[in-house]
């Protein structure tokens, strides 16, 4: 953990030399970072850096890209460990209508339609794929932990009956059957969280993260 602590500091040295200097001046695709078998370049941090200011509409420039570095970095890293992770047991499916969902949203933040959400990618010169890769990875992630932690998410239905048993006043037999339908579903997704965060902490301080 402590070499790992260390090499990330390195990069971050290292980064603040780079080309960042001028955005859209010409970038070597230099290797950075080798997480387990998978590479890190200069282009994919910088990618990562101005796709992360144009979706939260910040302005590019150099004290954002400076302060977004370490953040881009470390999320570079997470989808390394975790693409690696759902290879190693050959995960395929994923929710195409929660992706679909996650691109609506980031268009109407930015006060536009998923159709045109790829021409403000182009605009700026950022890889719209790689975005769309990225969030797949997270859905892929979660097909993961799914199958592997399903059997270890049975909740307690006394502790729910409890719970609507609180709020069930004025409730019709319909609405308390979706209550707890809601909160059953809540509870499992709590522990899916839970099992989500520990699997990758142990992923994280196993994996080579070497800087190159």
């Amino acid at each position: 953990m402590k070499k790992r602590k260390l090499t990330i500091i390195f990069i971050f040295i290292f980064l603040n030399n780079l080309i960042f200097t001028n955005l859209y001046s010409k970038i070597d695709n230099t290797i950075l970072i080798k997480v387990g078998e998978s590479l890190i370049t200069s282009l994919d941090v910088r990618n990562e850096i101005v796709t992360n200011l144009v979706i939260n509409k910040k302005e590019i420039n150099q004290e954002n890209i400076n302060n977004s570095k370490q953040f881009a970095i470390k999320n570079l890293i997470n989808k390394s460990i975790k693409k690696s992770e759902i290879n190693k047991y050959k995960i395929e499916d994923y929710s195409k209508k929660d992706l679909q969902k996650f691109l609506e949203r980031v268009a109407k933040n930015l006060d536009t339609n998923k159709n045109e959400l790829e021409e403000i990618f182009k605009l700026n010169n950022i890889d719209y794929l790689a975005f769309i890769e990225k969030h797949k990875t997270e859905l892929l992630w979660n097909t993961l932990i799914y199958n592997l932690y399903r059997n270890q998410t049975n909740v307690n239905i006394i502790d729910i009956d409890n719970e609507i048993e609180k709020t069930k006043e004025n409730k019709t037999e319909e609405e308390i059957k979706k209550l707890k339908k809601e909160l059953l579903y809540k509870k499992k997704e709590e522990k899916l969280n839970l099992f989500s965060r520990s699997h990758f902490s142990n992923l994280e301080n196993t994996i080579s993260i070497n800087f190159q």
